[in-house]
Order: C-alpha cells, then structure tokens, then sequence
C-alpha cells in the first residue's frame, strides 16, 4: 500500500486527557502534531489532519469543534451522508499541484485514486498499522477493489480535505470510505471506497488481524461482522 515514513507526533490520549508530546522525523520534510480529544462514547471527538506541500507543516486537531452543522448540510445539498455523525473520522488536507492536471486544467481522474491513497496510509500510520509495521511482521495489505464516484472537479491550487473511516469489516476484507471535499466551502469532489485484503505471510488471504479489528473499534467503533 505504499511505503509512510512517520512524521511527528503529538497525541492526547482520550483516556489521560493529557499531551503526551511524542515527536519523530519524516523524510518528507513535514511535521506532524497530533491532538485526539475524547467527547465520551455518545459523543467522540473527530481526528483531523492538515499536509500541506512537503517542507511545509501539517497539523492533527481535533475537528469536534468545527461546526457540526456543516457535515447535515452537505448531506442534504449532495444527498449523500457524508459522516456517520457522532463517530470519529479522520481528515487529511492537501492541495492541488499543477503536475496533477490533465490538458483541460482540472485534476486527472487517476492521481484521485493516490491522494485517497496517501490519505489512507496516514490513517494506518496514525493507528499504528501502517506499512512499515505489517512489513516487519512478514505480512501485507493489498487493495482488491477500489469504487470511485466522481461528483465535481479540482483544479490547480485548490485544497480539499479527504475524510476517511473504516465501514465494514468481514472476513479477510476490510472497506474503508473516502470522500473528498473542497476547501473551504466543502463541496463534494469525491466518493470512494476501497476494499482491502490481508495476506499472510505465504500472500495468501487470511482474515483481517486482530490489531486491526482492535483498533477500527478503539478509534472508530466499527465492529467486525
């Protein structure tokens, strides 16, 4: 799924409601500050993230305080429930470089697929299950499908938002939502969904392990099944 050095961290633990302070380096020039607030069961926190262009800062906050209007609006003008209110997703920023267009100035329906991509290997990384990690163990993930709905363009300078969660797990599948929105009006760019399946050592499939099972409900109540 893509090699993540791991960027800086700062975490809040929802359990302490305390700065931990951790910090590591990225080879890709960013830095990282995470901040993980719990609301409690009935009401979690989100978990947000900011990448800008490499050598530029990006930053973790907990997006609770953001205007939780803004997510029932979006689903009434693109009738489509983009979160699941009440649980956490997590949010990437980026931006739209000049080499991601195609000839008509708008963003190339295949550089989508690595911005959810990149996206996605965050959110691992975050959790603790990226790919260094499964690579140490002997083990692998591997996109099986991936289903992607275009709703409107992005164009050269533009910043957008990916919001990720985990949808469903069952047997050695896993499928995570993405939907991609502009900045700062939040107009829905993109729906995806990917499908992922867990190899075994041997790369032959085997049901999704216990880590991940264990922290898609840690992070984001979702349950295997």
């Amino acid at each position: 799924m893509g090699s993540l050095a791991p960027p800086h961290v700062t975490v809040l633990s929802p359990q302490l409601c305390a700065t931990d302070g951790r910090t590591f380096s990225s080879d890709r020039c960013h830095r990282l500050v995470l901040t993980v607030s719990s609301r409690g069961r009935a009401h979690p926190g989100r978990v947000a993230a900011h990448i800008v262009a490499a050598a530029e800062p990006f930053l973790l906050h907990d997006a609770a305080t953001c205007n939780p209007s803004r997510h029932a609006q979006l689903t009434n003008a693109n009738q489509l429930t983009t979160t699941r209110m009440g649980d956490k997703v997590f949010e990437v920023d980026m931006q739209v470089h000049d080499y991601d267009l195609d000839p008509y100035g708008v963003v190339r329906n295949a550089i989508y697929a690595s911005y959810i991509h990149r996206g996605r290997d965050l959110m691992l990384e975050y959790l603790g299950i990226g790919v260094e990690y499964w690579a140490a163990t002997g083990n692998a993930m591997a996109v099986s499908e991936l289903d992607l709905k275009y709703f409107a363009p992005l164009r050269s300078g533009d910043r957008f938002v990916i919001k990720m969660w985990p949808e469903k797990i069952k047997g050695v599948r896993l499928v995570i939502r993405h939907l991609i929105e502009t900045l700062p009006d939040g107009k829905l760019v993109l729906d995806a969904k990917a499908t992922i399946v867990f190899l075994n050592k041997e790369y032959r499939p085997t049901r999704v392990f216990p880590e991940v099972v264990a922290k898609a409900w840690e992070m984001f109540a979702c349950k295997e099944g």
